[in-house]
């Protein structure tokens, strides 16, 4: 190993405790990104909303897994596959519930689950062992990128995009143009408390319906069903149907302590001998930088803020960049071994 740079941020102002992001950092041993899931309605757990929560406790148990996987006194630590190393990152999680007296809540109801997402890469002998799951990426040797977005994504981020624009066309200030549609893209159209500046109905179905004939353009291949079911409830009420099931076209892997099919475990495998640079990163980055550090991804990510700083246009996003804060978390850890 001959460099490593690594910078995180949260998206907060003036909260660096609130970042949800995690790294790891073993050299010779293993890397990882790791993506807290924002909570969606205040859980905590140890005193840590919950994507904090997931992000920390992940970190700290791949930490023992590459400090403990070659100890013949710890078998269990031992690397036996992909389904394995992401089962007992999973089971981590799990006893964390089991020790804040929550495991029976977090089984019956997703909405106070801890999540995160993770890009995982590890020295395997003469080989890098990638493996993940979600959003967070990996470029390796500043050319081949595996980054697994989710489409679900795009459906609550034309949501928040069409409202931004129906109340902009109002007259109504950027501030409110992004608290409103912020409302609408998290708790849905058919949650909006009654009363409020958010609740009209003739203004909802509007934008429901605009909403839906994007979503359409945009994902053809998905049922209207689906499509709905994310523009009525947002991502406070609907998302987290999605996750983790196979049975739905717009369906997305997630580690949340509970099972996690297969099919969204993505893993690559590179002889090191072949492996100039590799570099991890966090889904705040909407475009890579043109080369590998910091120096660069940071220029890349000060473009996008310059071109569509609230993120409602070549860079929609269920969130954008306020005077409190950023559009996401961002983390970036680049590794030259030579």
């Amino acid at each position: 190993m001959k460099q490593i740079e690594a910078f995180t941020l949260g998206k907060k102002f003036g909260h660096p405790e609130l970042n949800e992001d995690s790294m790891v950092i073993m050299p010779d041993l293993g890397y990882a990104v790791i993506d807290g899931v924002t909570d969606r309605n205040g859980t905590r757990y140890d005193d840590m909303l919950s994507g904090r929560f997931a992000s920390r406790t992940v970190k700290r148990a791949l930490e023992q897994f590459l400090l403990g996987r070659n100890d013949p006194d710890k078998p269990h630590l031992h690397y036996k596959g992909p389904e394995w190393l992401i089962s007992y990152l999973r089971d981590a999680i799990r006893r964390g519930y089991e020790e804040n007296g929550a495991l029976a809540a977090a089984e019956a109801n997703w909405k106070v689950r801890a999540g995160c997402t993770l890009m995982i890469a590890f020295h395997d002998d003469e080989y890098l062992e990638v493996v993940s799951v979600g959003d967070s990426g990996i470029r390796i040797n500043g050319s081949e990128t595996v980054q697994p977005l989710k489409p679900l994504d795009d459906v609550t981020a034309i949501l928040r995009r069409e409202a931004w624009h129906f109340f902009e066309a109002k007259g109504l200030p950027i501030k409110e143009c992004d608290r409103m549609s912020g409302m609408l893209t998290w708790q849905g159209t058919r949650n909006q408390v009654a009363g409020s500046d958010t609740s009209d109905p003739a203004v909802l179905q509007i934008i429901e319906e605009r909403s839906l004939a994007a979503c359409r353009a945009h994902l053809p291949t998905v049922p209207d069903w689906e499509l709905l079911e994310l523009i009525h409830n947002g991502i406070a009420h609907g998302q987290g149907n999605f996750q983790n099931v196979t049975d739905r076209v717009l369906g997305y892997g997630g580690l949340d302590g509970f099972e996690l099919p297969s099919k969204y475990i993505v893993t690559k495998r590179y002889p090191i001998s072949e492996i100039d640079t590799i570099e991890l990163f966090s889904d705040g980055y909407f475009e890579l930088g043109a080369e590998f550090g910091t120096a660069s991804w940071e220029e890349a990510f000060r473009q996008v803020e310059k071109e569509d700083l609230h993120k409602i246009g070549r860079y929609m996003s269920v969130k954008g960049t306020t005077e409190v804060q950023l559009t996401d978390d961002r983390t970036y850890l680049g590794i030259r071994l030579r």
